[in-house]
């Protein structure tokens, strides 16, 4: 299923705390930039918590209306064909591939030529998706032979049904992200951070009516028809209201189409393990036991709410200003920008990933008690989390470092390393699926993202010559050590606290969840102070600044209206 995951900030709980993390490396970029980029935070934030309420309700609607079973894990592996066909265009990436490619044209004052090549694109992109969508209609039988070659014959016929119905919104998602990059060069992030919200609320309205009449196709439904409005409709205004120039054309000669083919061709050709990591869980998925590719679906989907609520929107919205600075040859701001934003990414995904794996348990008890899953399946999905949530801040920081290069104009590294680490990570998944089953696909993703984020991290720091790879170091073992104290002393309030508090119902898992939580984030802080951890204090002293002026506003004294007689 399309995720924004993985294509939301690392640093935007706060648009106040977002701003200050992003201009506090580059100060030469003014205030004016410094304060859009505030205003872009909020927004991208707002919207990126938004859809991953709406994703984490989407889930919860399909446990709701139907559980985990057999006709979920073939929904779930239904979603193979399509991603393959968007990741085959490099769908995902259009938008920050597009970016640099009009950002060079506004930058030299040619903007109506940078139109020009926009019309290019998305002349050339529409009439691919036409070809491959026609293509991949056709040969669904054949094709869902080898993506699930485990099911038994029903549940196969299932998923090539549901993979034809949905295999047009690839159309309207890869149109999509391309008028999003125009809209994010132009400081415009409403309409392309509203994509995904529109997308997900139309899949849980789908479900939710349709499911009790057609089962898992009112989701289907539901993923097209959000598709068409959210992630194309949407962005047809959005793109109007920039001023965009569309004129159909093919000059597919021009140097503006041939530096987005340059940008693009790498990631085409490359599976990298951001995008791979599913489907080869699908495929071993098939294999497993019933509602196996469902219990990691969940896992993953719980996994990704902070991830993409603390962990993307500062890629999207930096991501023009990273551009900016490299085509204006400012490679040590462009250094420091990433490692400031390195630091505040680590800052917040290590210590909520240590707290997350302690009590992920409770965590799937909180979202999914009023479903039709039971106790066996509560428990595989907090097993799945856990192991999950050793990779996530390997998610999250791949994202970043990965901009770093594509700013740069270099998507064959990330395209290279991407491949090199699914090759070299398919015996890890072989080995450990074998011995432990689904839990092992979910260990062997989140090894295989950190070795992955580890190479980007060396080659990027190589590339820019970096000053900061000691810091970045030190930082992360200094992190990681508190989160790790801090995650076991909330591991074991848990299992104490578990003897008087009925934590198995969503009241009871919440309650546990707040004392172990408030403990967990206590113990961070405090060994964050000890440890002298600048990067985490001050994102504590700024939310503490933040609490305490609004504590003081809503102290003040407001004046006493007379009632008249």
């Amino acid at each position: 299923m399309p995720e924004i995951g993985t294509d939301a900030n690392p640093l935007a709980a706060d648009p106040e705390i977002s701003a200050a993390s992003l201009d506090e490396p580059a100060p030469s970029l003014g205030g004016q930039t410094a304060g859009r980029i505030a205003g872009a935070a909020g927004i991208v934030t707002v919207s990126v918590i938004l859809s991953r309420l709406l994703g984490f309700l989407r889930e919860w609607t399909v446990a709701h209306q139907v559980g985990s079973n057999a006709a979920t894990d073939a929904f779930y592996s239904a979603f193979t064909l399509p991603d393959f066909l968007n990741y085959l265009v490099a769908g995902a990436s259009l938008s920050v591939i597009f970016i640099p490619v009009f950002t060079k044209y506004l930058a030299e004052g040619k903007e109506e030529e940078g139109w020009h090549v926009f019309s290019t694109v998305i002349t050339f992109m529409a009439m691919l998706m036409l070809l491959f969508v026609g293509v991949g209609e056709l040969f669904a039988p054949h094709l869902v032979e080898i993506t699930s070659p485990g099911f038994a014959s029903a549940e196969k016929a299932r998923v090539v049904f549901l993979t034809r119905l949905m295999l047009p919104a690839q159309i309207c998602m890869v149109l999509g992200s391309i008028m999003a990059a125009v809209q994010y060069t132009k400081h415009q992030f409403l309409f392309p951070s509203l994509a995904t919200v529109v997308y997900n609320a139309f899949v849980v309205l789908g479900g939710w009516t349709l499911a009790r009449h057609i089962g898992m196709t009112g989701f289907a439904l539901g993923v097209l028809v959000g598709a068409l409005c959210g992630n194309l409709l949407l962005q047809v205004y959005g793109t109007t209201r920039a001023k965009a120039r569309f004129r159909p054309n093919l000059d597919l000669r021009h140097p503006g189409f041939k530096l987005f083919l340059k940008l693009a061709v790498p990631i085409m050709l490359a599976l990298s393990l951001t995008f791979t990591d599913n489907w080869i869980i699908r495929w071993f998925g098939s294999y497993l036991q019933a509602a196996s590719i469902t219990w990691l679906q969940y896992g993953k989907i719980l996994m990704q709410v902070p991830l993409t609520s603390l962990g993307q929107a500062v890629g999207v919205v930096s991501f023009p200003i990273l551009a900016r600075l490299y085509s204006e040859g400012k490679l040590d701001e462009l250094d420091r920008t990433l490692s400031a934003a390195l630091k505040g990414l680590l800052a917040m995904m290590i210590p909520v990933s240590a707290l997350v794996i302690a009590q992920s348990e409770p965590v799937v008890y909180l979202v999914f008690s009023h479903t039709r899953l039971r106790g066996p399946d509560f428990h595989s999905t907090g097993l799945a989390l856990a192991l999950f949530s050793l990779g996530m801040f390997a998610w999250a920081g791949q994202y970043l470092l990965s901009r770093g290069f594509f700013a740069m104009h270099n998507s064959w590294t990330p395209a290279v390393v991407g491949t090199a680490t699914t090759v070299a990570s398919l015996p890890l998944y072989t080995i450990l699926v074998h011995r432990y089953g689904y839990r092992g696909l979910a260990l062997a993703s989140s090894l295989g993202i950190a070795g992955f984020m580890l190479a980007l991290f060396v080659l990027l720091n190589w590339k820019l010559k970096s000053r900061t790879v000691r810091s970045n170091i030190v930082f992360f073992f200094k992190t990681s050590a508190a989160s790790l104290v801090a995650g076991w002393g909330t591991y074991q309030l848990d299992q104490r606290l578990e003897a008087h508090i009925p934590w198995h119902s969503t009241v009871g898992s919440f309650v546990l969840l707040a004392i172990g939580t408030s403990v967990g984030l206590g113990l961070s802080a405090l060994l964050a102070k000890l440890l002298h951890i600048q990067e985490f204090n001050a994102q504590l002293e700024k939310l503490l600044r933040i609490v305490r002026r609004r504590l003081g506003a809503a102290r003040r004294p407001q004046p006493v209206v007379p009632i008249a007689d």
